[in-house]
């Protein structure tokens, strides 16, 4: 391949009234045009030595373009594949544009193809010569424009205006390279849509993938076109920052709609108390009155919005031009489509350079190797460029050695990031951009900690330094937390891991935050963060609104209290679950939850109103959190306000509508109604199946909650009809590989235990136990579910007697487990505590004393853990009397077993140390008298101990009583430090 061209080196400052662009491959036809043109007393360029492919576009060319008044293209089949030709042809458009407003610079003679094939419209809006047209013919046509033009250069053309951005400004990025086909190619679309067939103003969509440039992009064609657009630039952006915004349409017009009032509000339209009706009406009354064109960018629009809400999304008015970034075309086929892919190899080449120039040599085809391995993917570019450029990288050859043998972790997180990184690539992207968080200090690593809870829009560093100080621990000066917060932005800046805005306020991409939340593992930290951002955020919605100040940190806060809102219903509806399933709440305490989601929902009934859709998800959470405490009155109240809510704003069939009701049903569970709980979750069923069909996976969520209140209700024939149809519906809809058949092979186990079939049943929980191992690991909530589950089917026999086997030490193994996953005052730990002093009990009490009658002493019958609905937990540290009972019944099964040890005359020592492990742990959890505590501490002191001198420090079992005695003293050190609290 080749390019447009010189003959001869161009002098500085050289003019020239024709810059001949041309594929290599045309290079006869080229030489004879420009002896036609040259005949007719023009100048012409035209490179003779052609350019390699990788070259970089040489000094020489860049400056005869400059120089040139005019640009022809020859544009054959050949041309458009020429890397370096549409390099030449887009600038010289551009630079035409810029000089005059017009693109008649640029010409093009048509060979060997049909008009319509031309890349560019702008080359075909003068009347171009025929195909077959005598080269003699074209060349003076070329001569009479030539001879018409003034005797300006593309070098001439200034920069464009800077346009007025709304709501803040958009300065660029220092990694924003190349894009002038899709800037072209925006433009036409923009120019070729007039509406006609459409009652909305022009729209147009680009469509790409995670990290490809797409917001970029759409604010480079606001800056380089802005004299299109002299009424101004309006972005409205953070609009797909969760998960389920796919299916949440409601959500995202209110994001818009605080973006609007955010743009009235700087505009002075509206003040300080007005509603989103009245900021949207006041702006689009004065875009109309201004009768200027204006561009109105929706940046990182979710998929699924519907017709009806994307038309209340769009400029506002006939005057504006709607550019929309998304990953999946508009709905309804609204708006022109353009695929945003892969950055151009020449640019993908500057870019990896940006910061380290390659040697010739091997470093250059190193570098040209790093962007095909990087898929050209320009956001895992703009890290490789800052990483190349450390000296423990090793230049260019060094990073792309590092993915010959992606670790593990690099492995697993590519997987879970999904489809959001290309198939092809997705793993050298994932370990670059890995790779660049590892290499944050402690600093920047919280920063970016602190950013990844947020929503992917613009945030002040005094927001990260009032989170970061509302989560500190030992005191430290709020200065220190903004200095702290200063370098640790300015870390991620430089690994462009952060973007800056040019006005003090950053932000972090999408896929840089779920990469951050993926690779971060210190589970205690970050929820506490998140709980200090909870505070934060609540406290700003709820301050004083009069002032500038006042109302930005507001403003501010609104797009990352509706992102926090949505996690937050979501990680207490499931006891505070992260992302690898593990529980990771902080102190364990409802309550702290339960006065943060209070702080935050009268914040946000105070800012954005009762009704609004970010109001009643943190409503939901907040009903969550009163069933933890175990205030199941309250919980069912607000879950019932929270349910009519969303069936008034969405509608009673909407899935979030849905969900809600599933809520209620729940906490019917929590009450002990399964008859009604029975009804909610059977209504569920019924609009799910009516809505998506009855092989939906959400239809098969819904039965399997109904299933769930059958067997609790003590329905255990019902129950095992709809499992079994349940199980063959999800084993033809998800496969026999999904966690939910593992789900229903789990529930078919615990009908078959209750309908009396043990064998039957630790049959079905070994096929669970099994497949959530392969899913999940071995030590993973669900899975330690169904070991469990399969050791008390196990440890029966058909009259419900001690049975022969080794299930108590299998039970010490799940209840170690638990201890390190879940946490001591877990409800599924307190469960495999109850079993463990079961299964030791009847192996102590068959020899040991009888009661009064000469039978063994009435042992308590194990059950299988119950397979509780989707998104449900058995909740946290309950504090009612139903889980008091059940803490009674734990320790009053402890004291026995203990008895029983000792009766006995028991010479397993490990077993009896156990034993008074056991005790220790289910005293701490009573907690009903004062000194009970110091008690437990005492006997787990000696347990740990006695285990040392047996098994020694570093066995398991030692390990498993120091954290239990560590605990346990925690629970004394914050009983001295809050007296009356327990």
């Amino acid at each position: 391949m080749g390019s447009a061209g010189a003959e001869g080196p161009a002098r500085s400052g050289h003019r020239y009234d024709v810059f001949l662009s041309y594929a290599w491959e045309d290079i006869d036809l080229a030489v004879r045009f420009q002896e036609l043109l040259e005949a007719r007393g023009l100048s012409v360029f035209r490179d003779v030595t052609g350019m390699r492919d990788y070259d970089d576009i040489p000094t020489v060319i860049r400056a005869a373009l400059d120089g040139s008044r005019t640009l022809v293209a020859l544009y054959t089949p050949s041309f458009p594949e020429s890397q370096y030709c549409r390099w030449e042809m887009y600038t010289a458009l551009t630079r035409s544009y810029h000089l005059s407003g017009q693109t008649r610079r640029v010409m093009a003679v048509v060979r060997g193809m049909r008009f319509s094939q031309v890349l560019s419209s702008r080359l075909k809006c003068l009347r171009l010569p025929a195909v077959t047209a005598a080269l003699a013919d074209v060349s003076d046509s070329v001569h009479r424009l030539v001879d018409g033009m003034d005797h300006r250069t593309f070098g001439d053309a200034p920069e464009p205006p800077v346009p007025s951005w709304y709501p803040e400004p958009a300065v660029g990025s220092r990694h924003f390279r190349g894009r002038l086909q899709e800037l072209w190619q925006i433009r036409d679309a923009f120019d070729g849509d007039d509406g006609a067939g459409s009652d909305l103003p022009p729209v147009v969509f680009l469509v790409g993938g995670g990290g490809i440039g797409k917001t970029m992009l759409a604010e480079q064609y606001g800056r380089l076109f802005a004299e299109d657009h002299p009424g101004g630039v309006f972005v409205l952006g953070g609009l797909g920052s969760h998960p389920d915004s796919s299916r949440d349409p409601l959500r995202v017009a209110a994001l818009v709609g605080d973006r609007i009032m955010a743009i009235a509000r700087r505009l002075e339209l509206v003040g300080p108390d007005a509603p989103a009706a009245a900021a949207r009406a006041a702006l689009s009354t004065r875009l109309a009155a201004t009768g200027m064109p204006y561009l109105w960018i929706l940046d990182d629009l979710p998929a699924g919005v519907d017709t009806a809400v994307f038309r209340t999304l769009v400029a506002p008015t006939a005057l504006g031009r709607t550019l929309v970034t998304s990953r999946a075309p508009g709905p309804g086929g609204q708006g022109l489509c353009i695929d945003v892919g892969e950055l151009g190899e020449l640019d993908s080449l500057t870019l990896l350079s940006s910061r380290l120039s390659p040697s010739p040599g091997a470093e250059r085809q190193a570098r040209r190797r790093l962007a095909q391995a990087l898929g050209r993917h320009p956001l895992a570019m703009a890290v490789a460029a800052e990483l190349v450029a450390l000296p423990e990288t090793g230049g260019f050859a060094g990073l792309l050695a590092s993915f010959e043998e992606p670790s593990p972790d690099v492995l697993e997180t590519a997987e879970r990031l999904g489809v959001q990184l290309p198939t092809a690539h997705g793993v050298s992207i994932c370990a670059t951009l890995l790779r660049g968080i590892d290499r944050l200090t402690p600093e920047g690593l919280t920063v970016m900690r602190l950013a990844s809870l947020l929503a992917p829009t613009l945030f002040s560093p005094d927001l990260l330094a009032d989170i970061l100080g509302e989560s500190d621990r030992e005191g430290r000066d709020r200065q220190e937390f903004r200095e702290s917060v200063r370098r640790g932005l300015a870390e991620a800046e430089r690994l462009a891991l952060a973007r800056p805005d040019g006005t003090g306020s950053l932000s972090v991409h999408a896929l840089v935050s779920r990469t951050v939340r993926l690779a971060d593992h210190d589970d205690t930290a970050r929820e506490r963060v998140r709980r200090a951002a909870v505070r934060v955020l609540g406290e700003r919605l709820q301050g004083p609104a009069a002032g500038a100040a006042a109302r930005f940190r507001t403003f501010e806060a609104l797009p990352h209290v509706r992102t926090v809102a949505v996690a937050l219903a979501e990680r207490d509806d499931q006891h505070l679950l992260n992302e690898a399933g593990r529980v990771r709440s902080e102190s364990g305490d409802p309550v702290t939850g339960l006065g943060l989601l209070r702080l935050l929902h009268d914040g946000c009934v105070a800012a954005l109103g009762p009704s609004d859709i970010t109001t009643l998800r943190v409503l939901a959470g907040l009903a969550v959190a009163h069933g933890m405490c175990g205030d199941h009155d309250t919980a069912v109240r607000l879950k019932h306000q929270a349910y009519e809510g969303l069936a008034a704003l969405l509608g009673p069939h909407h899935p979030d509508t849905l969900t809600a009701l599933n809520n209620v049903g729940v906490t019917q569970l929590d009450r002990g109604e399964y008859r009604t709980a029975w009804r909610v979750f059977g209504q569920v069923y019924r609009a799910r199946s009516r809505r998506n069909s009855a092989l939906h996976p959400d239809t098969l969520l819904a039965l399997a909650n109904a299933s769930v209140a059958a067997s609790l209700e003590g329905r255990h024939a019902l129950a095992l009809r709809l499992r079994t149809s349940l199980l063959a519906r999800t084993a033809r809809v998800l496969g026999t590989r999904h966690p939910q058949y593992a789900d229903a092979l789990n529930g078919m186990g615990t009908t078959a235990y209750a309908l009396g079939h043990r064998a039957e049943a630790a049959d079905w929980f070994d096929r669970a136990y099994r497949l959530r191992r392969d899913l999940y690991g071995e030590q993973h909530g669900d899975t330690l579910d169904a070991l469990e589950n399969r050791l008390v089917a196990a440890s029966a026999d058909h009259d419900g007697t001690a049975g022969p086997g080794l299930e108590e030490e299998g039970f010490r193994e799940v209840y170690r487990w638990r201890l390190d996953l879940q946490g001591p005052s877990h409800p599924a730990t307190v469960t495999t505590l109850r079993h463990c002093l079961v299964a030791c009990r009847r192996g102590t009490a068959a020899d040991g004393p009888a009661g009064d009658e000469g039978l063994p002493l009435p042992t308590p019958r194990m059950e299988p853990v119950q397979k509780l609905p989707h998104g449900v937990a058995s909740g946290g540290v309950r504090l009612e009397a139903d889980d008091m009972d059940r803490r009674i019944e734990v320790f009053e099964l402890a004291c026995s077993a203990q008895e029983l040890m000792v009766d006995s005359g028991e010479d397993d020592e490990v077993r009896a140390l156990m034993t008074q492990l056991w005790l220790a742990h289910a005293t701490a959890l009573m907690d009903q008298m004062d000194g009970q505590r110091d008690v437990a501490l005492a006997v787990a002191e000696d347990t740990e101990a006695g285990l040392a001198r047996e098994l020694g420090r570093d066995h398991p079992l030692t390990r498993t009583a120091t954290f239990l005695y560590r605990w346990i003293e925690e629970l004394v050190d914050a009983a001295v430090e809050r007296p009356g609290e327990g």
